[in-house]
């Protein structure tokens, strides 16, 4: 899934093929570490410093990041017989004074802020496989 990633990103104009695999490796190590933070989940300093270069780089646009996970998505579909699309919504709430301010209320009180992440995931029964998300 992850490669099929990498191939997609570097067809947008803002990634180029380290930016795609510094995602990718972003990506697997936050992926090994659920709910941790980048710090937490980084396997060397460098990785983390990396990483936050990454995300702190105002050339690369979240939205191409995204379509480009759903295009690697949509171009694996067709080789699995059955998909089934399990759909979650989760609720994103911050309370550092930072962000509080560009988000909207989310049944927390005043005191935390955030937003409504929904997520659908295709996954492939018969061969016990995630596809990757279309939304």
């Amino acid at each position: 899934m992850l490669n099929g990633l990498k191939r997609s990103l570097v067809t947008l104009n803002s990634v180029t093929q380290e930016r795609a695999a510094r995602l990718v490796k972003m990506a697997s190590e936050l992926a090994l570490h659920p709910g941790k933070s980048v710090v937490k989940s980084s396997l060397s300093p460098a990785s983390m410093e990396g990483a936050y270069r990454f995300i702190r780089n105002d050339n690369i646009a979240s939205k191409d990041i995204a379509e480009a996970g759903f295009t690697a998505t949509a171009n694996q579909i067709e080789q699995y017989p059955l998909l089934l699309a399990l759909e979650d919504t989760t609720t994103l709430s911050y309370q550092h004074h930072s962000i509080r301010k560009e988000l909207g209320h989310v049944n927390q009180g005043n005191r935390w802020r955030g937003f409504f992440a929904h997520s659908i995931l295709l996954y492939a029964p018969d061969k016990n496989d995630l596809v990757g998300l279309i939304e």
